[in-house]
């Protein structure tokens, strides 16, 4: 009875109650509850029974689920690595991506550089073409500031170097001697009026050229040129040695007829005829043998080539070219011994004038007067000089100290 005690105990896990251990301790107790007491026990055992069949079959499902589980988990698993291994493909693609892009960044970092020193080489010209401009644009302001604000003064001195320049010219393109004097004066007119005391030294320098050239006899190029001019006018009223028909294409005009007065009498006509005749014929004495009687054509001919040659000697003389001229008036005298009348008297005093203008030079050495031109363009330094003058003056210091004397005219 013990050892069923025992088993009980061991099978429920709980001691015996006091009454069943009383009872299991007297050995009066009668056999009957003992009886009972083993159906218990055989209950006991195959509850335990059942259990271990229970939990052997709880097993066995729980095996079976987790083997169905493993198989799960190794599917995951094939799938786990396939993704891994994709992943592994995308992470390569992914660097080599990255290294393209590395590169394209070191490329994309080299054409940024290189445009942007291109931007800044063409900065820079750009930034030097716009000084330039802007130091242009406002030297033209300030020379249109300064032409705005001229005073009297400035516009009297302006206009002298106009005169200057036009002297300077004159002299040395034409000659004319008494225009570039005229020129000098109203010059020095201005430079006078102007009250600008800077002018000083170019008024002493134009007197000096003022009295070269007073003091040069210079030939007188405008007179020259008027005679040559009158002798051409007169080539037409000068007589042929040879004889010729025609008065009206000698003179150009008709002479006047009794048919052109209609108010005269019949005297006055038959008068005016006769005078015709009489112009018509002429008697000359002349060593000179007469060959052939010319053609109205021809006379006009050899007055227009005497004509040509005046003019040719009258070009020469507006160019200075002075060898050009006396072989013009040379060869002018020459046609008007050969051709025309010697006895008559317009070619006497034709032949004479000719003469004196061929034996005339007409190009001398003329002297220097740029010299008041150039100080006058340089009148901003005059003014400084004078500046500067007038501010020693009012120091105290005589100008002999600081500024040698100027030779006075």
């Amino acid at each position: 009875m013990v050892d069923v005690n025992n088993e009980l105990m061991s099978a429920t896990g709980q001691p015996a109650s006091g009454a069943e251990t009383e009872a299991v301790k007297t050995s009066a107790a009668p056999p009957r509850k003992s009886r009972s007491f083993a159906w218990i026990g055989y209950l006991i055992l195959l509850g335990i029974l059942g259990l271990t069949v229970g939990g052997w079959y709880f097993l066995q499902e729980l095996r079976s689920k987790q083997e169905g589980l493993g198989g799960q988990l190794s599917s995951k698993d094939q799938q786990i690595m396939e993704f891994t291994r994709q992943l592994g493909a995308v992470q390569s693609e992914l660097a080599s991506l990255h290294s393209q892009l590395a590169t394209l960044q070191s490329q994309v970092t080299t054409e940024d550089s290189r445009f942007e020193r291109m931007i800044g080489e063409q900065s820079a010209q750009l930034n030097e073409r716009l000084n330039l401009t802007r130091s242009e644009l406002n030297e033209s302001v300030h020379h249109i500031q300064r032409q705005l604000n001229k005073t009297r003064g400035d516009l009297m001195v302006a206009d002298a170097e106009y005169l200057l320049s036009i002297a300077n010219q004159k002299l040395h393109l034409i000659g004319d001697v008494k225009a570039v004097l005229a020129a000098m004066e109203a010059a020095d007119q201005r430079l006078h009026d102007s009250g600008d005391p800077a002018v000083f030294k170019v008024r002493e320098a134009l007197a000096d050229e003022l009295e070269t050239l007073r003091r040069l006899d210079a030939p007188d190029l405008v007179g020259i040129s008027s005679k040559l001019l009158a002798l051409e006018h007169g080539v037409k009223d000068i007589p042929l040695f040879l004889p010729h028909a025609g008065r009206v294409g000698e003179h150009g005009a008709p002479h006047e007829t009794g048919e052109q007065s209609p108010g005269g009498g019949g005297d006055e006509g038959v008068v005016s005829a006769l005078d015709n005749i009489k112009d018509l014929v002429k008697i000359r004495r002349t060593d000179r043998p007469v060959d052939a009687v010319l053609h109205p054509e021809q006379a006009e001919a050899l007055r227009q080539v005497l004509v040509l040659k005046l003019e040719t000697a009258r070009a020469a003389l507006l160019r200075s070219d002075e060898e050009m001229y006396k072989a013009a008036l040379i060869s002018a005298r020459a046609w008007l011994d050969e051709h025309f009348d010697p006895s008559a008297e317009q070619t006497r005093h034709a032949a004479a004038e000719i003469s004196a203008l061929a034996d005339q030079p007409i190009r001398i050495p003329f002297p220097d007067i740029s010299k008041s031109l150039t100080l006058l363009r340089n009148i901003e330094k005059l003014r400084l000089e004078a500046e500067e003058a007038e501010a020693r003056g009012s120091r105290g210091q005589p100008p002999e100290q600081t500024q040698p004397a100027e030779t006075q005219p």
